[in-house]
This record gives structure tokens, sequence and C-alpha cells, in this order.
């Protein structure tokens, strides 16, 4: 696909994304502050960093943000990574991570981003794996799934590379994706995206 096209699609996108993601802040000011549910999250087979399967019942009633990206990302990945870190600290300080809330890593290049390599990528930000899951599986069916999130992921075969919406997914203990935020937003409140995954945690 055409660079210029892939931008351009990516572009209808984002914008799609921001006047969902308004309309629902809107709906949740009137309705108590209430986050609504975009859609069911597609389930998954995963493997962690020790080659164990994970599912997505396999966080069932905890709240979790899960985040798309590569290791060899040259741009937003890193800091985004950076970004989630701290919202694992500010969920430990409030005591829920592990047990009410978790983050969840996925990888769509598992060629280069191998258990060795996830591993050292995952040392640089201190994670908690007990609730920080790195997670790997077929690049296909990966692709795949991030785009049933809603993540437009594309591989550039030219450059070597990829290029993908950077989105933190919030999906609930029931598996319903509740919303989205800009992972490499500057602004974005990383203690009121860690209230949410609590308050979120805490409903029935």
């Amino acid at each position: 696909m055409p660079n210029k096209t892939f931008k351009l699609i990516i572009t209808i996108l984002l914008v799609g994304l921001i006047g969902t993601f308004g309309y629902m802040l809107w709906q949740g000011q009137n309705q108590g502050e209430k986050m609504g549910v975009l859609q069911k999250a597609p389930d998954f087979k995963l493997q962690n960093l020790d080659g164990r399967e994970v599912t997505l019942a396999d966080t069932a009633g905890k709240a979790k943000l899960i985040y798309f990206y590569f290791s060899t990302c040259p741009d937003v990945c890193p800091p985004s990574t950076f970004t989630l870190s701290k919202i694992q600290n500010e969920l430990i300080k409030q005591g829920a991570f592990g047990t009410k809330t978790a983050l969840l890593s996925i990888t769509f290049d598992p060629t280069k981003d191998t258990p060795e390599r996830l591993k050292e990528f995952s040392g640089r930000y201190n994670p908690d794996y007990k609730g920080w899951y790195f997670l790997r599986g077929d690049e296909k069916e990966t692709v795949e799934l991030a785009r049933k999130f809603g993540v437009l992921v594309e591989k550039d075969t030219k450059n070597d590379s990829w290029t993908h919406t950077n989105l933190f997914l919030l999906v609930d203990g029931k598996g319903d994706l509740r919303t989205y935020y800009s992972a490499h937003d500057e602004n974005l409140d990383v203690q009121k995206v860690a209230a949410d995954l609590i308050k979120i945690s805490k409903e029935k």
C-alpha cells in the first residue's frame, strides 16, 4: 500500500477515534461520569516472556490497559512504554496493581521481538511482571487482533519497519473495551488514567 494512502487512512481513523472518544466523554459527563462500552474486546492466545500461554480470560476481573507496539520502534513506542511504567507505579502506590489492574504490552513484530529481546526491552522500565504482561504471538494473528481493537497496523517492508496508531486501550474486568487514550499525548494525566483503571475495576 502506498505510504501516502496509508497515512491518509491513519488520519481518517484517528479522526474517527477522536470523535468516538469525545462523544463518550460527553456521554459520561451526562451520566454520572460512567464510561460507556465501545465493544466487546476480542479474545486472544499469546505467550508471555516465559513462553506460557496467556488469554484475555486470564485477566478476567481486572481492569487493564492494552498497548500494541514493537520494541525496535524508533519514535513513539519507547516513551509510551515509559508512560505505562508511570501508570504502573501509580497503581502500585494505590495498592491496586496486579490484583485489581494489569498492563498488557503486545508486540506485533515477533520476528525481532524474541523473548530474549523483550526481556531486555521490558527491563528498561522496571516492570512488575505480576501485573505487567509482555506478550507475543503469530505476526499475522497479532496484527489482526490489533485491528479488531481498532488499532491500525501496517508493515513497511521497504524500510523493515511498521506504522501504527499509538493507543492505550482500557478494557474492564468483563472484557469490554471502554475507552482509548492517545499513548503519545504529552499531556496525558497518568494519575487520571490510573484512577480510571481503579474506578473501572470496582464495577460489578
